[in-house]
């Protein structure tokens, strides 16, 4: 059942759980094996066993309290299995209806493209709060924005969620990465995880992938941070315009504090015999880039390219024009 297809899985583990939970008393293997759908009548019983304990397993590891007991059957004692309703089933969160309305207001604020529209609204009914009534004119609920999806998203989603490393292209370099976490920041998608070829954490915005993402096989031996980072967003890459290559020249006092706060910046930087720092950086966002040099204040010098350090120079001389 190795090569088996994710859906059937998945059809396989939803029709365990709901025949764990609807007993009334607990269920040998062979009693779930002909109760629960998915399992292959042909399969001999040491694969059936393998599969059951897989599914077992991966059941416990999401967090369904699957119980085993002894019982007694044909006068044999064994093992079975259940799921008991009052481990299983969420107890009321004892929201208040103000609690309620502020999950609503935040469930309907944003749509999700291409996710089911009824999901929120599920979700909502089964906490005890009410899906607006007030829809707009395309249908919608009142007040929804809207989020696109990029097509590289599920993949991703499901690389975390499995610990299975992605492979990918982005600005035009090979990425190898163990995925850790999935944000959108800012109007953006992005991925943080540790990437291989560099052996750093890095981040990648989804919409700068280009071609599919390579899903490898579940990988257990990449370790898994308790906390995963988050996306470090830098001023100068907030914009949506085509990125441009600037470089920037920070003297031997900044160069070291700076590399040392954002190690990603010495991913294409230039180490100058003096200590001095040569940063090649991805601009999107002229403002954020302004903002960056002049934090150093006389410490850094953008070099090129002529038509952002011209735009630097007019910026400083309308500041000194208008204090004049």
């Amino acid at each position: 059942m190795a090569n088996e297809h994710r859906p059937e899985k998945f059809a396989r583990l939803l029709n365990l759980v709901a025949a764990l939970q609807a007993t009334t008393v607990p269920l040998t293997a062979d009693e779930l094996r002909s109760r629960v759908p998915g399992y292959p009548e042909d399969a001999s019983t040491a694969t059936f066993r393998r599969a059951f304990e897989r599914d077992k397993d991966e059941l416990r590891a999401i967090g369904v309290p699957i119980e085993t007991v002894s019982v007694e059957h044909h006068e044999e004692t064994s093992s079975a299995y259940r799921i008991r309703r009052d481990r299983y089933e969420l107890p009321d969160p004892g929201l208040t209806p103000e609690e309620l309305a502020a999950l609503q207001v935040a469930a309907t604020a944003v749509r999700i493209d291409g996710l089911d529209e009824d999901g929120a609204a599920d979700a909502l009914r089964k906490l005890g709060g009410v899906h607006p009534a007030d829809p707009s004119a395309d249908g919608r609920p009142a007040g929804w924005g809207s989020v696109a999806v990029p097509a590289t998203l599920p993949v991703l989603f499901e690389a975390v969620q499995d610990r299975r490393v992605v492979r990918f292209r982005h600005g035009g370099a090979l990425r190898t990465v163990e995925p850790h976490r999935v944000q959108f920041e800012r109007g953006h998608w992005y991925v943080s995880g540790h990437d291989r070829d560099r052996d750093a954490p890095r981040s990648f915005r989804l919409d700068r992938v280009s071609g599919d993402v390579e899903l490898g096989e579940p990988d257990e031996t990449f370790p898994a941070p308790e906390v995963a980072a988050a996306v470090r967003m830098r001023p100068w890459e907030f914009g949506d315009a085509p990125a441009v290559e600037a470089v920037v020249l920070l003297d031997p006092v900044a160069a070291g504090p700076a590399l040392a706060d954002d190690p990603g910046l010495a991913e294409d930087a230039v180490s100058l015999p003096d200590g001095s720092a040569e940063l090649h950086l991805r601009v999107s966002d002229t403002a954020g880039l302004r903002s960056f040099v002049l934090s150093f204040l006389d410490r850094a010098e953008l070099v090129a390219p002529p038509e952002l350090r011209a735009d630097l120079v007019s910026w400083l001389e309308g500041l000194v024009e208008g204090a004049a």
